[in-house]
Order: structure tokens, then C-alpha cells, then sequence
């Protein structure tokens, strides 16, 4: 008998089926630093916490690295917050959103001296939406940081007020016009320009604020494609906190209008059931290949991006897909998604990934346009299928958003005989005049034929 068998096994020594390890081995204090630092890793980490609120903070790298990508994320006329606050390319903005700020002072009804007071007594709480690295500048200077949020707070609802307010801003239009405008609501969501919803919160919780309040929804809803006739039903749904105009404008497109008890349940016991199991990658075509397959594209009734659905007869099929613009703001959205302290389902990123399923070249583009599905803000055909073409590099979407339509839609190209129906009927009727011509051709063959049976059975 071996002295293993006899001892039970070596001393100082761990056996297993496969390694034996020698745990008689001294560690240097360097490493043992190391392993605790791994007892660490998670300490004052805002991102573990659950239910955290995500900061304020830059764009994930992966994006604003990017050559193709970097110039959405930039502001091109005003600048909001601490991240391009001073930007020698935005130093005119400074005198704009002073004079914003001064309107609106004159418009709220407020004492301006209790508003800014209002704004300092909670320097702390908002000095805490933003990753703390980013407002070192600020460290030792909480007035500089709190008459940034007052100005910026002020120029945002005024500048909102100007378009979507309740009267007329005659006194606005001599210092700021509509094109500019246009520019500076661009900007109001861009992800490094957003300060915490809290600071507009500040500035209208007393006065004439509500009418403030209503044009940033009024604002918000304009974005979206199909609103829908009331602004406030979707504003007393939300839920949580506030975090920022950005944040509001991706839970505008994501709620969904109150649905039937019955309906409810039919989604939550079998539509969302089958989506859980429906995790597998499916292929499906770009639009000129869905047309080909008798695919028909039409627009939601609603701009959620989760109002998708595929429907077939026959060999014919029609994909509803929510409409939305494509503009900087999308880019933002996905960036925000992206951020590693946002726990979300990529709602956004997923929808935009779906449609670069549909697109590859500008006519694809063009058909989704003329479905009213999308809205194109970036410029020609080709610069927005050039960018969703380059995104399909860099976003990665949920496995198990849209996974029941793609599943659908693959089901339906790759039947063989919907396949050749549906591409006989796209060669030789895609026009109605190619269809009244065969309809033609049919009855002239038909009266023809007639016409021979009768001569033929004439009496003689």
C-alpha cells in the first residue's frame, strides 16, 4: 500500500480528479492586495445598485469613437450642462440662453432670487445625476455649478415655450429665429447636453410653471411621429423618476395605450409566452426582397416601437411597423441605451437593428418613406442607408424583441410555393396597369373564344 493510501494523501497538498495543488505557497503583499481588491470591486459602485437611475454622462466609447457616429453627439448651436459648457465653438450660445433665461424670468411670475435659491439648496442632490469625474471642476465651486443649471434650466423652457407655449412670444422672436430654433431643439437631446429634469422641475413648481410644464410635453409629443390627439394621457403613465428630456423622449416611444382586460391577458399568456421561447436568430430580407415575397410595408396606428406585427394571406403579407424620424436624437437614444448604468431591454437599439434587416441600399430607404414608416431628418437616402449599414457593426440588439416577427417573416419567404407566387405576381403585376392589361388580355381571349363557339355552331 502506497503512503497516500496509508496517510490519506500528501501533506500540504489539495488532490482533485484532475490538478493537485500545493496550497503551501507564500504570497507576496502585492498579491495579496490584489486578491482583496477583488472583495472591492463592487464598493460604492452605482452601477450595481439596484434600481440606481443612470447618470448623466458621456457617450459609451464604442460610439463616440467612431468616426461615422461622433458627429450626432455633438451640439451645433447651444450647449446644456457641464460637458460642453465653454466650448470655444459654442461661446455665442452663452448670450442666447442668457437672453432665453431673462424671458423667461420675465414670463413665470416668479421671483427670480427664489428661484436660484431653490436651485442651490439642492446643488447636492443634482451634482449627484452625473458621474462624479465630470464635475470635478466643480468640486470646490457649487456657485458656478448652480447659476450653469439656473441659466440652462431657463433657456430650455423658454426656448420650448417659444413653439409649443399657449400665447404668443412676440418679444422672442426679435433675438432668436424659427431656423435657429429648429437647431437648438436638436440639441436638447443630445445625451452629453441633457441636465437633470429635477432643474426644469425647480423652475416651474410655483407661478405660471404648469404652462411651462405643458409645452415641454407638447414638445416631447411633437417628436413622435403619431402622438395621438391628447399629450397628457401618456405623461401620467410614466413611472419612476425623471432623469432627463432624452430619458422622457424613449418612454414616450415605448408606452403603450391602455389595452382591454381581455386583451391583457391573451398577451401576457400566450404572445408573451411565445416570445420568451422565440431566442433564435432568424434571417429575413431587405424590403426589395420582402416586396418579392408578396410583403407588403404599412405604418403602425401608433409610434410605440413595440407596435410591430407580420399578418399573411395566401402568398400576400403585410409587416406594420411604428413609424419614427431618423435624426440625431436616434443615434442619442441608443447611446443612452448603451450606457452601463442604464439597465433597459434595448428597445431602441433593437428596432433600429430591425430596420437594417430592411435596409441596404437607398430605394429600401425610399419604400419605407413612402409607407410613412421612416421619417428621414439626416439628409439624402444614401447617407441614411450608408448609416444603417455601419450600425449593424456596431449595435447589438435584444435576442428577444421582434424575434415572433422575424420568426414570422422567415416562416412565410422560405415556403417555396408563396416564394415563386409571390414573385410572379411582383414581375407581372406591380403596376395596376400591368393588371388591367392581363384583365384585358383575359376577356379579349375569353370573348374571342366565345365569339369561335358561336360561329362554329351556327345552323347551316
Amino acid at each position: 500500500m502506497s503512503s497516500t493510501e496509508e496517510g490519506g494523501g500528501a501533506v500540504g497538498a489539495v488532490s482533485t480528479d484532475q490538478t493537485i495543488i500545493d496550497i503551501n505557497v507564500s504570497l507576496s503583499n502585492g498579491e495579496l492586495e490584489k486578491l482583496r481588491s477583488l472583495d472591492e470591486a463592487f464598493d460604492g459602485d452605482e452601477i450595481s445598485r439596484p434600481g440606481a437611475k443612470p447618470l448623466i454622462q458621456r457617450v459609451p466609447s464604442t460610439l463616440r469613437l467612431n468616426e461615422d457616429f461622433k458627429k450626432y453627439f455633438k451640439p451645433k448651436v447651444i450647449s446644456i450642462g457641464p460637458f460642453y459648457h465653454n466650448d470655444a465653438t459654442l461661446l455665442k450660445s452663452e448670450k442666447l440662453k442668457l437672453k432665453l433665461a431673462a424671458d423667461f424670468v420675465k414670463n413665470i411670475n416668479v421671483d427670480k432670487y427664489t428661484m436660484y435659491k431653490n436651485m442651490k439648496k439642492e446643488i447636492d442632490d443634482l451634482k449627484k445625476c452625473y458621474d462624479p469625474q465630470e464635475l470635478e471642476k466643480y468640486s470646490d465651486n457649487d456657485e458656478k455649478l448652480a447659476w450653469m443649471f439656473f441659466v440652462d434650466g431657463c433657456a430650455i423652457l423658454q426656448a420650448v415655450y417659444r413653439r409649443y407655449g399657449d400665447d404668443d412670444d412676440k418679444a422672442g422672436k426679435s433675438f432668436i429665429k424659427d431656423d435657429l430654433l429648429t437647431f437648438v431643439y436638436s440639441d436638447l437631446f443630445l445625451l452629453e447636453n441633457q441636465i437633470p429634469f429635477r432643474v426644469l422641475e425647480l423652475l416651474t413648481s410655483s407661478g405660471d410653471g404648469k404652462k411651462f410644464m405643458n409645452a415641454i410635453q407638447r414638445f416631447i409629443d411633437d417628436t413622435v411621429i403619431k402622438p395621438g390627439e391628447d399629450s397628457e394621457w401618456w405623461w401620467k403613465q410614466l413611472k419612476g423618476e425623471r432623469i432627463h428630456l432624452l430619458h422622457l423622449l424613449r418612454e414616450r416611444l415605448l408606452v403603450e395605450e391602455e389595452k382591454p382586460w381581455w386583451w391583457r391577458f391573451i398577451e401576457r399568456r400566450f404572445i408573451n409566452e411565445a416570445r420568451a421561447k422565440r431566442y433564435h436568430s432568424c434571417s429575413i430580407g431587405t424590403v426589395e426582397e420582402l416586396k418579392k415575397a408578396g410583403i407588403m410595408l404599412k405604418a403602425s396606428e401608433t409610434s410605440c416601437l413595440t407596435d410591430i406585427s407580420f399578418n399573411h394571406f395566401f402568398f400576400f403579407g403585410k409587416l406594420r411597423l411604428p413609424p419614427i424620424n431618423v435624426d440625431d436624437s436616434t443615434m442619442n437614444l441608443i447611446a443612452y441605451e448603451m450606457c452601463p448604468d442604464f439597465d433597459n431591454d434595448f428597445t431602441v437599439t433593437s428596432y433600429m437593428c430591425f430596420l437594417d434587416l430592411l435596409i441596404d441600399e437607398a430605394e429600401d430607404v425610399k419604400d419605407l418613406r413612402d409607407a410613412g414608416i421612416l421619417y428621414n431628418r439626416l439628409g439624402s437616402d444614401e447617407v441614411v442607408a450608408k448609416l444603417f449599414n455601419k450600425m449593424n457593426t456596431d449595435l447589438v440588439p435584444s435576442p428577444l424583441i421582434y424575434s415572433g416577427v422575424k420568426e414570422k417573416i422567415h416562416n412565410h419567404c422560405k415556403t417555396m410555393w408563396i416564394n415563386h407566387l409571390a414573385q410572379g405576381y411582383h414581375t407581372y403585376f406591380r403596376s395596376p396597369w400591368t393588371f388591367l392589361a392581363f384583365l384585358g388580355a383575359i376577356a379579349a381571349l375569353t370573348l374571342s373564344a366565345l365569339q369561335a363557339y358561336y360561329t362554329i355552331q351556327q345552323p347551316k
